[in-house]
């Protein structure tokens, strides 16, 4: 309790936002490294002719933009003993090669639960991102979680 209490006034805080320009190659390996077969996510001549002016990113590239490490660390919380606990992302329009996004993390909640071997502690972070024009492209939320015994 003492730590998530420490936590409390956290929240609220972003992180600088992150530019992050997205690649035929990212795009790429990323549909690859998923399964997605879909051609719109590597072929340029498939997504054209599905009306997309350039290769559309699969739905779940937004988890791989803005690494969250350095938040985690600031609240306190081991990133290589935190894991996902939710994750959820609402696309205002799709992430296409080309685009330039600016990513934001906030700290959205911190709350803790009582587990056998310790206390759960859950820290929920709101990522937006915008396109060079200011504009939303996506907003996503995770639930990250950490065994503090």
């Amino acid at each position: 309790m003492a730590l998530v209490n420490k936590l409390k006034p956290m929240i609220g805080k972003s992180t600088r936002p992150a530019i992050f320009e997205i690649e035929k190659g990212q795009v790429r390996r990323f549909a690859n490294a998923i399964g997605e077969d879909n051609p719109i996510h590597t072929d340029e001549k498939a997504a054209k002719a599905a009306g997309y002016s350039a290769l559309v990113a699969p739905p779940t590239f937004a988890a791989a933009l803005g690494a969250l490490d350095p938040l985690i660390a600031e609240v306190g919380l081991d990133s290589q003993a935190t894991m996902h606990a939710e994750e959820e992302y609402e696309y205002f329009r799709p992430i296409f090669v080309g685009d330039v996004l600016s990513v934001v993390h906030r700290i959205a909640d911190v709350y803790d639960k009582q587990a056998p071997n310790g206390r759960l502690i859950f820290l929920v972070v709101e990522t937006r991102g915008n396109d060079k024009r200011g504009r939303a492209v996506f907003k996503g939320r995770r639930v990250l979680v950490e065994l503090k015994s």
